[in-house]
């Protein structure tokens, strides 16, 4: 186990000092994610079971003014409706130009996350809350819905691009049948997508299904690399809730963005 503190700020929860475990660092390929990202696996059942943790009053003094997130006008989000389609259409060789979010601003329903030393940012749905999970680097989680939920994780690597582990095919392939999906359950990889920021970081991205004998989760995954880190950000919803929610889960996955 090992400390380190967050430079993260959000709209409705602060940075705050948080404590998870890292695998050693090591080169990430396919046998690296087959055997290195066991913790992800458990990461549905965590969930669903999982209570939320409260911060006390002292806690949350101690941290960084949060932002203040602020609706967009409808040509945001007709942007955001643009990039979607092009993320997820089933066209795993589109590269697609994504601006990273402005840090104090978030679509209208969603709030924004950013860690400065990690260097990420995304939207979130607002009224989800942060919890902990062993093996997460950060977690929002809905209170109602258990499978409803986005967590992202950050291992260590000496790849400079997801290119240099494979295809968008081969690396969802590997990440839902060896990381992403509980043991015994089935699980089958629906789309993939790539797009490139402005930056030039590349990403993958991809929609894939899981079942066992107790859910069916329908969820998204988009990974990248950068300044030897590993990205993986998970976001999804019960089988059940998949199509009233997808289209607020996908601007999750549409707005990640690491800007080192």
């Amino acid at each position: 186990m090992s400390t380190r503190s967050h430079s993260r700020s959000h709209s409705h929860s602060h940075p705050h000092a948080h404590t998870r475990r890292r695998p050693s660092p090591a080169v990430v390929n396919a046998s690296y994610l087959r055997n290195n990202m066991p913790c992800v696996a458990t990461q549905s059942a965590a969930l669903s079971g999982v209570q939320l943790t409260q911060r006390s009053k002292a806690a949350r003094a101690a941290r960084a003014a949060p932002i203040r997130a602020a609706a967009t006008a409808s040509s945001d989000a007709a942007a955001v409706s643009s990039r979607r389609q092009a993320l997820v259409g089933g066209v795993a060789a589109a590269a697609v130009v994504l601006a990273p979010a402005g840090p104090a601003l978030a679509l209208s329903g969603f709030s924004v996350v950013k860690d400065t030393k990690d260097g990420y940012q995304f939207y979130y749905l607002s009224g989800w809350q942060e919890i902990t999970v062993d093996g997460q680097d950060v977690v929002f989680k809905d209170v109602i819905e258990p499978l409803e939920s986005v967590a992202l994780n950050i291992y260590p690597t000496t790849r400079e691009s997801v290119a240099d582990i494979g295809s968008p095919d081969e690396v969802a392939n590997t990440l839902v049948s060896k990381a992403l999906a509980q043991p015994n359950s089935q699980a089958k990889v629906l789309k993939t997508a790539q797009r490139t920021d402005k930056d030039g970081h590349l990403y993958y991205a991809f929609e894939y299904v899981t079942k066992t004998n107790s859910y069916e989760r329908h969820a998204l995954t988009i990974v990248t690399i950068t300044q030897g880190k590993f990205y993986t950000l998970t976001t999804g919803a019960s089988e059940r809730r998949w199509n009233k929610i997808k289209d607020r889960l996908q601007v999750t996955i549409d707005s990640f963005n690491v800007y080192y």
